[in-house]
């Protein structure tokens, strides 16, 4: 039980991470226009509560909520690969 809580928080914090550096480096290299639709897509469906601001706000919103949203897909993917091996 403890080895599964410790996997299940290390994969999140990796989720939030790689999600984080992805959204920065799309940040930084891609102009204007194809920044946003990159991300939008990446926080899919997270994004739609925010696709409506522009700039910083963006930028910041897509970093909590997709954050958020990748921690918890990488939490959840753990726990069920962790159950899966255990069961056999």
């Amino acid at each position: 039980m403890k080895s599964s809580r410790r996997a299940v928080t290390v994969a999140a914090v990796i989720g939030l991470v790689l999600h984080t550096l992805t959204v920065l480096w799309a940040w930084r290299t891609w102009g204007a226009f194809g920044r946003g639709n990159v991300i939008a897509w990446l926080d899919f469906p997270s994004s739609l509560g925010y696709m409506h601001l522009d700039g910083g706000a963006f930028l910041s919103w897509s970093l909590a909520a997709g954050g958020l949203q990748w921690a918890a897909i990488g939490a959840l993917v753990a726990l069920l690969v962790g159950r899966a091996a255990r069961r056999r």
